[in-house]
């Protein structure tokens, strides 16, 4: 009968992009495995097509940490495809569902990696770390998932963080002083190994060593300061809804942790743990119960194996960790 679709067809596939994401997620998989990088290496260079479809995966890896729609790699290192017109019924309603709900978080995902990359200067992806030096010397320690611009002139060196979190150590010039600025904060270095943070909740600052002048231009309590000074060990919390400055000491050591893969919180809401996870995470975290994001935490947690630290985050609070696909997280009550 004509002007009907097969009910149960699925639109076509890229067989050869099929393949290319098996070959990355099993290198990604296994990054000590040196046959199987070589094999894929190989593979690659067999036609220009399979580098193609490879920088295709990659640059989607690298923007959004996440493969499109993809099953969870097997212990087999020769990659199948699995053409997707023989998924029926409820499986294919599954997969339509979980392709729909990946797509729509790709999208939220993506956005303000976009912007990331329309503003800064340097950005990193999500789960990369990054080492920087800038033109006059200063180290540059660039967290995941976040962005800088530089805008060095002939009377200042200044660095806006756009977001997330870095650690510079400054190269001394008496003449251009060095300054940090970002959502209302300005850091001013007098000599120093400093750190600067931005997320939705605080500005956090801290000094491993010299000093910091730092000013705040956001609303404050009455009669509580728009500035201080932190020397070494200082760690100052300004919160972004009450403009109030939470300061304390702690060993200089202990400063900016997160460069070592951890990531430590006293008495903050489990919202900003799972935002600060997700940025190392490769792939998609989705929160499905507001209320549970609400709840307090202090905790050391392990940045090196994300998904561990979320549910470990979660499980005293009765949250569970859901997997939609190997790269999609979903969070919820228990």
């Amino acid at each position: 009968m004509t002007g009907h679709a097969e009910e149960d067809q699925d639109a076509p596939v890229d067989p050869i992009l099929e393949t290319a994401v098996d070959w990355l997620l099993k290198t990604r998989a296994c990054p000590h495995d040196e046959r199987l990088h070589s094999a894929a290496i190989v593979w690659r260079a067999a036609h220009p097509a399979h580098e193609q479809a490879w920088r295709r995966a990659e640059r989607v890896w690298k923007l959004t940490g996440a493969l499109p729609g993809r099953p969870a790699a097997t212990a087999d290192t020769s990659p199948r495809v699995v053409p997707l017109r023989r998924r029926r019924g409820l499986g294919r309603m599954v997969a339509v569902t979980a392709a729909v709900a990946l797509a729509a978080s790709v999208v939220v995902a993506l956005l303000p990696t976009i912007e990331l990359h329309l503003r800064a200067d340097y950005v990193t992806a999500r789960g990369e770390q990054r080492r920087i030096t800038l033109e006059d010397g200063t180290l540059v320690i660039l967290a995941a998932d976040s962005a800088i611009r530089v805008a060095y002139g002939p009377s200042e060196r200044r660095v806006e963080l756009i977001g997330g979190d870095a650690f510079f150590t400054v190269a001394e010039d008496h003449r251009r002083p060095f300054a940090v600025t970002g959502e209302d904060l300005r850091v001013v270095d007098i000599g120093t190994a400093f750190a600067v943070g931005i997320d939705p909740e605080a500005l956090d600052i801290g000094v491993e060593s010299g000093a910091v002048h730092v000013a705040y231009g956001g609303p404050v309590p009455e009669g509580a300061p728009h500035d201080t000074r932190l020397d070494p060990g200082g760690r100052l919390r300004i919160d972004r809804a009450t403009g109030r400055f939470n300061q304390d000491q702690v060993q200089p050591g202990q400063i900016a942790l997160w460069r070592d893969g951890l990531l430590v919180v006293e008495n903050q809401s489990l919202a900003h743990v799972v935002a600060e996870i997700r940025r190392r995470y490769p792939g998609l975290i989705i929160v499905r119960d507001d209320a549970l994001m609400t709840r307090r935490v202090t905790g050391v947690y392990d940045l090196r194996n994300p998904e561990a630290a979320l549910r470990t985050a979660l499980l005293p609070h009765g949250g569970r960790v859901s997997t939609l696909t190997p790269y999609v997280l979903i969070v919820g009550g228990a």
